[in-house]
């Protein structure tokens, strides 16, 4: 291993944390994630592999995705701060826009989505759609050393890292698919001298990786902005990453992925009919609708060689979930049975893993 602790320039770098909401707001900020998007929806399944046990009905999983609507204003709001330093702020912070649709709104008063301080320590923000989850009196973004004195490449860099975030946005380093390989003692080490944070927070912070069932995310990319840099002397196999202080390509692709400027067209499925399709791109959903005029017991189910995850919602209602399946069917392959009544149902079909694409097939009988 080379560089050490003490001479390495990255340890004179802060780091940024993103934050979970208190354990008591779990129910609360996965009920506003799909009340906010759908598609956030994930459930819990059953002792059979379904998801619906003998039981009782559906329990909503208390992870969701935390993605805020397609074409969504997200009203900022600085608590404090000086003029100079929140107008860098709104500067850097708009350039998701250029990629995304999402649009940011900076209000001088009133309720805002995010709301921006720069008195606490440190620099942080809560993940996507559990903004909406906490007090309105208190800060979900805060930039604990940016002033006047900061240079544009610590705005680029702390900034846009933590308005991700504020999108829904993932540690790169935490991708379900990262793999990087970390040395844990040394990583444990070097935190606790540098960042003053316990194990538990480091783990939290750098060596945990997401669910990827849960999670949106491309194959890994270290040129991300919402890559930590990773010193050499923290990794096995002479392997390191610097700063990175813009959006990568990735970055910009993947973010019109997940916030397109269109929402995907619904195709319709007849009953007895198969539809070829394919999912190419990360963090992509294939979207179909389909009519039944009497009660029915209905079968969705996939084929081909390509993982995926399908969900169910209606009658008549994109935002109420009635099933969702991962691989009941053949192989890798989703499969839903359920008796439905009379009315209009749709469904969506998204990656299991998004580093495997491809073509599939969905059929619907009754």
């Amino acid at each position: 291993m080379t560089g050490s602790y003490e001479s390495n320039e990255l340890t004179q770098v802060k780091i940024c944390t993103s934050l979970d909401v208190p354990s008591n707001k779990f129910i609360d900020a996965a009920e506003a994630a799909i009340e906010e998007n759908p598609d956030n929806a994930t459930m819990r399944r059953g002792p059979n592999g379904r998801g619906r046990d003998s039981s009782g009905p559906f329990e909503l999983a208390l992870t969701t995705e935390k993605l805020w609507s397609t074409g969504r204003v997200l009203r900022v709001r600085f608590l404090d701060g000086t003029a100079s330093v929140q107008h860098k702020v709104k500067d850097f912070a708009k350039e998701w826009e250029n990629h995304a649709n999402i649009k940011l709104d900076f209000v001088d008063s009133g309720a805002a989505e995010i709301r921006v301080s720069f008195q606490q320590s440190g620099s942080w923000s809560y993940l996507g759609t559990d903004n909406l989850v906490i007090d309105p009196t208190e800060a979900t973004m805060n930039f604990g050393w940016l002033d006047e004195q900061s240079t544009d490449e610590e705005y680029s860099r702390v900034v846009i890292h933590e308005f991700g975030h504020a999108l829904a946005a993932i540690h790169e380093h935490q991708n379900p698919v990262a793999g990087i390989p970390w040395n844990e003692d040394a990583v444990f080490r070097y935190y606790r001298i540098t960042q003053g944070w316990t194990d538990a927070q480091t783990f939290h912070n750098v060596l945990r990786r997401h669910d990827a069932s849960k999670t949106n995310f491309s194959q890994f990319d270290p040129k991300s902005i919402m890559q930590y840099a990773v010193p050499n002397a923290l990794t096995i196999d002479d392997f390191e990453i610097g700063w990175n202080r813009v959006l990568s390509d990735m970055d910009k692709q993947f973010i019109g992925t997940i916030y397109p400027g269109k929402a995907p067209a619904e195709r319709v499925l007849n009953t007895g009919e198969t539809v070829d399709a394919e999912i190419g791109e990360p963090g992509e959903e294939d979207h179909y609708t389909f009519s039944l005029n009497a009660h029915s017991s209905v079968t969705l189910e996939t084929s081909g060689h390509t993982d995926v995850v399908m969900s169910l919602f209606g009658p008549a209602d994109r935002t109420r979930l009635l099933d969702v399946d991962d691989d009941s069917g053949r192989r890798l392959n989703a499969k839903i049975e359920t008796d439905l009544d009379a009315g209009d149902y749709y469904v969506r079909i998204r990656h299991y893993s998004k580093r495997r694409g491809g073509p599939y097939s969905v059929t619907l009988t009754a």
